[in-house]
């Protein structure tokens, strides 16, 4: 047996269902040994490492196992950097392995040498290289075990032509699995008794208690018990970004998103007139805080955070406690705590008020939702995407154009739905192949694709991956001709000097259906809503080119760009 051959009986041996990855010259031995294995491991090839890497990601985030991509040498090793990176900093177990030169050829300018082992380091809990065949379980087991523990995050391994082809001289002995890491968090850690029941005892004392949700809560599973705890507390629950979706979006105590970017005014407010503030799961970033601005400094109120890595606990605010654990484990011991200490509360005027506000706002929505102007807005599309969502849709999003919408007006409805979107770095180009690693992670549910038009150039190649495995997909592209991102920050800092903005629209449908796609022109009201209910109800992949409103016609909902735009117009 070929070390090629011992990779291939390891990610058996880890029950590894999906390799995501790009053929290369210096892979050739890894894919005869996936050919000649025949076992059920199946190659999805992407159309580019980037996208690999970021299918791998999203796999991982609905399978709650680690994806796993590869690439080839070279290029394909600087390709795969942008997702591995991506799942690294939001904390996605993604196993990347890069075929490399021989290591008889290293400094010695062998074409795509490259030192992967230094270029990962700074994107990835853990890389190496794998410098002699009989090493491969040992370092495999590593790998995954660092993946899935602690933290989750991305790791790397190179492996060299050596390593690929020589004789494995150990015995099969050598060649099995930590059990415990095939799916993560792996080895999840409690919060010690008296933590938690000093958690309790301010939790039970607070007159005004929020918990707020970050995606530390999603990739824990920890949805269920952290509405057990708020219905038990009559406690409000808001989310960031990426804690979006952990209660369904109409249950009473639900109340939206915090932060920046398409937040909802009544979840900001369930945080500023708190006295006691819930942190599970959440790093308390620049974007959920504004900048670290809300909560505001406030002598009495009481900040408590959960989360698994001590490294975040008090990392941006003063906690007056803070305790180290597995979301849901934590969560699931302080609703036994509560509900032997306390009586179920019930919900108070305040929860009453701060749902009459969320009313309120819905009301105005509703304006919004139903207007018939061209290009449509982008709060009108999303307002009809909502008709046709249910507990099994994922929605995928890219960074940019949709985001502030999407985060404000999107409504999940929890149980098996889920909503996805690049936080940590905001890379364009995710949704589309994201939605791939998405349906083999979730083949039964239905899938949603959102993008601009910036994102459709740096990821429109997996359009034919998308057509080729024929996945049920509904794809919705806002075309606005421009990185509208950009150009709205153009218009509030730079007093609208628009500059390396704007491209063509051209006719992006016809690409889709070059690729092998069913694809629509959508530009009013009424076409949309036809579109949306063929692309729902068809079994294969609809491409849905929506021209849309640029960002810089209408301030989206962006605390800080409607501050500044606030400004303006009181001069």
């Amino acid at each position: 047996m070929i070390g090629a051959q011992v990779i291939v009986k390891m990610l058996e041996k880890y029950h590894v269902e999906y390799i995501f990855g790009v053929p290369g010259d210096t892979s050739i031995k890894l894919y005869e040994a996936l050919y000649d294995n025949q076992s059920k491991i199946r190659h999805i090839m992407a159309r580019d490492e980037r996208s690999a890497s970021f299918m791998a990601d999203a796999y991982a985030r609905l399978s709650h196992k680690p994806g796993f991509c590869e690439c080839p040498s070279g290029a394909g090793s600087l390709y795969t950097i942008p997702g591995v990176a991506e799942a690294n900093a939001s904390s996605i177990p993604v196993i990347a392995i890069t075929s490399d030169v021989p290591l008889s050829g290293e400094g010695k300018q062998t074409i795509t040498e490259l030192d992967t082992q230094k270029l990962y380091e700074s994107v990835t809990k853990w890389a190496s290289v794998v410098k002699g065949v009989d090493k491969i379980p040992e370092m495999m087991r590593r790998a995954f075990r660092i993946a899935t523990t602690g933290r989750p995050g991305a790791v790397h391994l190179a492996f060299p032509k050596e390593t690929l082809y020589d004789d494995f001289s150990k015995d099969s002995k050598d060649l099995y699995a930590d059990e415990n890491c095939c799916t993560y968090p792996a080895y999840r850690t409690r919060g010690a008794r008296i933590e938690l029941e000093a958690l309790v005892s301010h939790m039970t004392g607070a007159q005004k208690l929020t918990i707020i949700v970050g995606g530390g809560a999603n990739h824990s599973q920890a949805g269920k018990a952290i509405l057990s705890m708020a219905e038990w507390m009559a406690a409000p629950v808001v989310s960031t970004i990426s804690g979006q979706g952990i209660m369904p979006d109409d249950h009473p105590m639900a109340l939206g998103v915090i932060g920046d970017n398409g937040f909802h005014p009544h979840a900001h407010r369930a945080i500023e007139e708190a006295d006691v503030l819930l942190y599970i799961g959440c790093k308390m970033g620049s974007v959920s805080t504004i900048n670290w601005s809300m909560p505001s400094e406030k002598m009495d109120r009481k900040i408590l955070q959960i989360d698994l890595n001590p490294e975040m606990l008090g990392n941006n605010f003063q906690n007056t406690l803070s305790v180290a654990g597995d979301a849901k484990l934590v969560v699931e011991d302080l609703l036994t705590l509560l509900k032997e200490k306390t009586v179920q509360k019930e919900t108070s005027n305040w929860v009453n008020d701060l749902n009459r506000q969320r009313q309120a706002f819905w009301k105005d929505a509703k304006k919004e939702f139903q207007t018939h102007t061209t290009p449509l807005k982008p709060q009108r599309i999303i307002a009809e995407l909502n008709h046709h969502l249910d507990e099994a849709t994922i929605v995928i999003s890219d960074a940019g154009t949709p985001t502030p919408y999407i985060t404000r007006y999107l409504k999940l409805a929890a149980k098996d739905s889920r909503f996805i979107i690049p936080r940590a770095y905001g890379g364009l180009g995710y949704a589309i192949p994201a939605v791939v690693g998405a349906h083999f992670a979730r083949p039964d549910a239905k899938l949603v694709g959102l993008f601009g038009d910036g994102s459709l150039g740096m990821s429109a190649g997996e359009l034919e991956t998308i057509s080729r495995l024929n996945i049920p997909v509904v794809l919705i592209h806002f075309n606005n001709s421009s990185f509208g991102w950009i150009k709205a920050l153009q218009k509030l800092h730079s007093n609208a000097k628009y500059f390396s903005v704007d491209f063509n629209a051209n006719d992006p449908a016809k690409v889709a259906q070059g690729f092998g796609l069913k694809a629509l022109s959508i530009e009013t009201a009424e076409e949309l809503v036809q579109g949306l209910d063929i692309a729902f109800k068809s079994k294969t992949p609809v491409f849905l080119d929506v021209k849309s409103e640029p960002e810089s016609d209408d301030i989206p909902p962006v605390y800080s760009w409607m501050q500044i735009q606030e400004t303006c117009n009181n001069k």
